[in-house]
Parts: C-alpha cells; sequence; structure tokens
C-alpha cells in the first residue's frame, strides 16, 4: 500500500568507512539534509511524464517495498541540472525511468493531498551515460557540510557560480545553500572532494517573509480579528485562509497609509506576508496568521517586501533604490527616520514600475521593520502580560517562559527552587538568593528572585542564556 508523502522525510544517513583512499561515491547513495537547510529531499525514479503548455508534470515514485508517489510540476523557474554533466538542462529532456531528485522549499505551505503535488526549486536528473554525484546543503567556514558528509576542497579548476551562471568568489560559500557536484570522494568521516563545479543557490536570505498574493472570496469578523478567505489568480486556484489582528501591518499600496483590518472587502486584491521562520500547522486549507498585508486598489503603485544591501540593491536583485529627499521614510510604527536607519533592515518599498524594464527606481515611501524572530516575539507576548517590577527590573515569570522554551521544569518548595533542564543545559535557582547555578558555574541574577502570587520572578537578564540559539 502507497504511503501519504508528507512535508518531511526519513533520510537514511551514509555509513562511511575510514579508509583514506580515494573512490567512485555509490550511485544512489543518500545524504542527511540538516534543519539549517531550507530544502527538503525527495529521490525516485520517473513514472510518468506529462508536457503541458508552460509546464512538465513528473510522477515520481520512491524506491521502496512500499513506494511513496509524488507529483512535480517543473515551472520556468524550476533549476534543473544533470549530475553527470553538472550542466543545466532543458524541461523537455526529462524521461520516464529516470531516477531524479527533486528539492523544494520545506517553509512553504502545502495542499494536503494524495499523491502530493509539489513545485520544486531544484531537480537533478542522473542517467547512465554521464556518472557523477551532487550534495545540496549548507557548508561552514571549514567547507564542511552541517551534516558532517562532505568537505570541500577547492582546487583553481573549481568552477564556482550562482544560479544564474555567473562566477562569484569562493568566500561566498560559507553558510550559503549550495549545490556541489563531484566525481569521486574519500572514504573518510567527513568525506573529503574537490568539487568540478559548486553552485551557489541562495547568496543571502533576501527577505524573512514568504508572500501570498490573491483575490479575497469571503470576509467574516469578531471582535478581536478580520479572516479573509483569499484564493490566488491561477488556472488551478489555492485558497487560504488569512487571519488578521491587531499585530498585523496593513497597508494599501495606493495612498502608502496603513488601514484598519476591518477595511478589507469581498473582491479585493492583497498581498499577505508571513514570517517563513514561524511553525505552520499542516492543513487545508492553510491557516495563517501574516505580518504584513497589502491591499491593492485598480490604480495601485509596487511594493516590494525585501532586505537589501549597503546600495540599496534588494537582495533578490530586482531592485535598486534611488532615495532623494521627496521619499518618505519612516519605522513600522509610523516614526520619521533617516536614511541611515534602513542598514540591516526588512523594507518595505512603495514605488512606482521602473521605466524601460530597468530596476532603478525612485521610491514615495519606505517603512523599515524590526524583525523580531518568532519565538522571542512569542517570548515579548508572554512577559508583556505577565511581568512585575522590583527595584527597576523587570521580573518574568521563570516556569512559564522555560516552559514555552521546552525546559522540564522542577519545583522543590521546602528548597524554595526551581530547576530547569533542556538537553545540555541545566539552571538551579533559589527564591532570595542572588546567585544561580548555570550548568556547572556560578552566575548572579540582577535582581533577587521572588515568590509573588505563588509564581517565581527572576530578573529579565536570564533571558540571554536562556534562549536556545536557533
Amino acid at each position: 500500500m502507497k504511503k501519504l508523502h508528507y512535508l518531511s522525510f526519513s533520510f537514511i544517513a551514509i555509513c562511511l568507512l575510514l579508509t583514506p583512499t580515494f573512490v567512485l561515491a555509490k550511485e544512489g547513495e543518500d545524504t542527511m539534509v540538516k534543519e539549517n537547510s531550507k530544502l527538503e529531499r525527495f529521490t525516485g525514479i520517473v513514472k510518468e511524464v506529462v508536457n503541458k503548455e508552460d509546464n512538465v508534470i513528473l510522477t515520481v515514485e520512491t524506491e521502496q517495498k512500499e513506494p511513496i508517489v509524488t507529483v512535480f510540476t517543473i515551472t520556468n523557474e524550476t533549476l534543473l541540472y544533470n549530475s553527470g554533466t553538472a550542466k543545466e538542462i532543458e524541461k523537455k529532456e526529462f524521461v520516464k525511468g529516470q531516477r531524479i531528485e527533486a528539492y523544494y522549499d520545506k517553509t512553504k505551505a502545502r495542499t494536503m493531498i494524495y499523491p502530493a503535488q509539489i513545485s520544486p526549486e531544484l531537480i537533478i536528473a542522473h542517467d547512465g551515460k554521464n556518472v557523477g554525484f551532487t550534495k545540496v546543503g549548507v557548508f561552514d567556514e571549514k567547507l564542511t557540510s552541517e551534516d558532517n558528509q562532505l568537505k570541500l576542497n577547492l582546487s583553481k579548476e573549481t568552477l564556482v557560480v550562482n544560479k544564474d551562471g555567473e562566477s562569484i568568489d569562493q568566500k561566498n560559500l560559507v553558510g550559503n545553500e549550495l549545490i556541489v557536484f563531484y566525481k569521486t570522494s574519500t572514504r573518510s568521516i567527513p568525506a573529503q572532494t574537490i568539487p568540478n563545479k559548486v553552485v551557489v543557490l541562495e547568496e543571502k536570505d533576501a527577505s524573512n517573509f514568504m508572500k501570498f498574493s490573491g483575490t479575497i472570496k469571503e470576509v467574516s469578523k469578531n471582535n478581536k480579528e478580520v479572516t479573509l478567505t483569499v484564493e490566488t489568480n491561477e488556472k488551478e486556484p489555492q485558497i487560504s485562509i488569512l487571519v488578521l489582528n491587531k499585530d498585523v501591518i496593513a497597508l494599501n499600496s495606493a495612498s502608502t497609509k496603513a488601514i484598519s483590518i476591518e477595511s478589507f472587502k469581498k473582491g479585493m486584491k492583497i498581498d499577505a506576508y508571513y514570517d517563513k521562520n514561524k511553525p505552520m500547522i499542516l492543513i487545508y486549507p492553510p491557516r495563517i496568521s501574516p505580518e504584513i498585508i497589502v491591499a491593492h486598489e485598480e490604480k495601485s503603485g509596487l511594493v516590494k517586501v525585501s532586505k537589501f544591501d549597503e546600495q540599496f540593491v534588494s537582495l533578490d536583485k530586482e531592485l535598486k533604490l534611488q532615495i532623494t529627499n521627496k521619499t518618505e521614510l519612516v519605522d513600522e510604527k509610523g516614526k520619521k527616520i533617516s536614511k541611515n536607519d534602513l542598514t540591516n533592515k526588512e523594507l518595505i518599498v512603495f514605488y512606482s514600475s521602473p521605466k524601460n524594464n530597468q530596476k532603478l527606481t525612485t521610491p514615495s515611501k519606505i517603512i523599515a521593520l524590526e524583525y523580531i524572530e518568532p519565538v522571542q516575539k512569542e517570548l515579548n507576548k508572554i512577559i508583556e502580560n505577565d511581568h512585575l517590577i522590583q527595584n527597576g527590573v523587570k521580573m518574568i515569570p521563570i516556569r512559564e517562559v522555560a516552559q514555552y522554551l521546552g525546559y522540564e521544569v522542577m519545583s522543590h518548595p521546602k528548597r524554595n527552587s526551581v530547576y530547569l533542564k533542556l538537553g545540555n543545559s541545566s539552571f538551579s535557582i533559589t527564591r532570595g538568593e542572588l546567585k544561580y547555578g548555570y550548568n556547572r558555574s556560578i552566575r548572579e541574577f540582577q535582581e533577587t528572585p521572588v515568590l509573588h502570587n505563588k509564581k517565581t520572578y527572576v530578573s529579565e537578564d536570564i533571558l540571554e542564556i536562556l534562549v536556545p540559539e536557533s
């Protein structure tokens, strides 16, 4: 019986021998894609190829006793490579019986249907004529993959390019998502190879947000929230449920001004942006609480949400800003800021279409966003709703905060103490004592822990070491 293909799969780790000889890598050997990679991997055999007007549809089946079937839609945006030649290929080159590896963005919302239907970011095709192997993942400063399976030894012959085929400096490899093409590797841990080609998929994360565009089909309201049913403007439309609350940044693209969540109407076109790092519930239709929503009118201007470099070029290279004295610059609360305040921030840019298909534009308004990680944002809400001030220091409820972060919390009433444990980290806190234990060291609070309404409160400086590193 065929199994349902969900958003994540289990992968088989390579068991490598310690013999330092140079050998050909095994055909079909699998590697584990770590969480730092944005891409999920699916490997299988093409069972059916359907050529449509703009797309190619591949039905792919895993090589298991109980195979998983997935339908991949190849568009003009899909990167396609041959593993042996390391060259790009055309959509029409895929054939029945071919073995492929498909990689898709695991942060994207998926429709829960069977068989799963996915538009992958990357497909690597294998053939019997050209032997070659690939590794897709993030590499550290030693050019070792973050799952410790492969280390790169670059040579002068190694071709290093971006996904557009443009040559780039080898220093841009560290910390980025790479496609590594190689012929052989050592039997060591990690395996070592001299790659013939490395493709940098993304030099930097262009935005903290995912974009969803469509037309409002239904609006429902209650005292605190407005819920929009939104349908994409495609031949095979997708539906999402957008839940707007008081925290959403709601804007009108024509006026560039903030609007109320009650002003959204049926038939209105919108762009919604939601934090790609925020966990998503796997239901259909997806239910999303966006951070930003932009309403469009018939004569609306254009809006771009992105990170920009020091020259005010968007990190996806699609737009360059020419900021003048007429450009209104504000933060997300509407307070005026200077051009220097835009550095290293996500920007909401209002602009008109660049002339002559150029990327340069003079924006009418820019809103600079202070991005906060989802974990920290939820912590801020917990602390905002429950804290006290002692001698001018903010005190936080340690049990509630620690449990949200995943700690096991144990109380010892007779000793007036609280014990926290998460993985290899542990804290021993005693009410009335300024010092506390952190692993095998002694630390000191800014203010003495206290009992209030049967809860232990500690000074918020503990968050510097309490919050696990992402």
